[in-house]
């Protein structure tokens, strides 16, 4: 939770819709404190370690599954959840760092859903291994062949769902069920994250154009807008080098160490991109970036669902996307934004002049809206979604 992803906004955005159905108690590895005090205000009970979970990477852990291992060592030690699995009637686990050690502590006869994400970074993927700028094309094949004690690990904790009709999976999108069946061979429905309309709102508050004034940005309407960290899997450098020789800066939200932002700048320069990297900003700054921004790009490789486009339409911004992955279910090329081939250089930068039209940017804008409505991207949906899932997992566990 503490990485405040996209993963983490969703969860808060739904759960206080999901305790409007259930009595529900959230358990972590770890939480800000400003996200403890708004599930706990909505009259949610935060189980969380007094010494939180950190996430640690680097090749020794990704050898030796050390992640999985500590979290493992962080959920069992945790007695308040071994009493919040006994006191539940069902479980519905998020998938995330830490996450699928989880499965582990569930008695097999205890009804338990997962909202299945993505498969860990790294495990079955090999974009994931290079680095930002995508060198490092040998690591791959080696972290594949080092990997193999943590890739039976996880692949432990997913077959336990194979294996139990009490136990269900739905992934986040169409694209991500199809990962989860390529992966590890279970065929599940999917079940979309959400926006919220009123925090991400068509109107301007005044705090926002505060929070905009005191990040120092570009002027509003001369820059681009990515979101994530700096990875080869965002895409990053690829969108540096996708606005050169555009006259636009580029804002990136997310961002990575201070050596990490440093290198990306000093790229960003060596090109003639403008760079501003942003980190840990709250939901205020996020929308002020966005609504000053020409458009919100995105060049991740096979991204599960995205919550930037939809967070984008649901403020006006045009959404220009990769045409990859679940960016496919959100957006309709030339209808509320574009889809565009990864290499396609002229109409990446086509792009970039149709959404500083006017008129097309308002038709974007409508059309972003009516999408949203049409997929019934609402926290409001997703908890009667859920609560429909849950209630016949009950209902199949009382009739056997």
């Amino acid at each position: 939770m503490n990485v405040n992803g996209g993963a983490a906004r969703d969860l808060l955005r739904n759960l206080p819709e999901i305790a409007k159905f259930f009595h529900v108690k959230f358990a972590c590895l770890n939480i800000l404190d400003s996200q403890k005090i708004f599930l706990q205000n909505h009259g949610i009970t935060v189980i969380v370690p007094e010494v939180q979970w950190i996430a640690k990477g680097g090749l020794f852990n990704e050898i030796t599954a050390g992640q999985e291992r500590s979290s493992a060592k962080a959920w069992r030690e945790n007695t308040s959840v071994h009493d919040a699995i006994e006191w539940a009637d069902i479980i519905h686990l998020t998938g995330g760092n830490g996450s699928m050690e989880f499965p582990q502590l569930v008695p097999s006869t205890k009804p338990m859903h997962l909202h299945f994400l993505e498969s860990k970074p790294g495990l079955h993927d090999d974009i994931s291994h290079l680095k930002p700028d995508g060198k490092g094309r040998w690591k791959p094949t080696l972290m594949h062949f080092l990997q193999i004690l943590q890739r039976k690990r996880i692949e432990k904790s997913f077959n336990l769902f194979k294996n139990n009709s009490q136990w269900a999976v739905s992934a986040n999108s169409k694209f991500s069920a199809a990962n989860l069946f390529r992966i590890y061979q279970i065929r599940g429905d999917f079940l979309y994250p959400s926006v919220d309309l009123s925090e991400f709102s068509r109107d301007y508050s005044d705090r926002e154009i505060l929070a905009f004034n005191e990040l120092n940005l570009p002027p509003s309407g001369s820059y681009l807008v990515t979101v994530g960290r700096i990875s080869r899997f965002k895409g990053i450098y690829e969108a540096v080098e996708h606005i050169r020789n555009s006259g636009l800066a580029l804002v990136v939200i997310g961002g990575g160490n201070s050596r990490e932002n440093e290198s990306l700048i000093s790229f960003g320069k060596k090109i003639g991109v403008n760079i501003n990297v942003l980190s840990d900003i709250d939901s205020e700054a996020m929308r002020a970036v966005l609504r000053n921004s020409i458009a919100v790009i995105g060049l991740a490789h096979g991204e599960a669902f995205g919550l930037t486009p939809i967070e984008a339409m649901a403020i006006g911004i045009p959404p220009i996307f990769v045409d990859e992955g679940g960016y496919r279910e959100t957006i309709i090329d030339g209808e509320n934004g574009r889809l565009i081939s990864r290499h396609d250089l002229s109409e990446w930068k086509k792009a970039f002049e149709q959404a500083q039209d006017i008129e097309i940017r308002t038709r974007w804008s409508n059309s972003g809206l009516q999408r949203i409505a049409k997929l019934g991207l609402s926290p409001e949906n997703h908890a009667e979604r859920l609560q429909s899932k849950l209630n016949s997992m009950l209902s199949m566990e009382e009739s056997s």
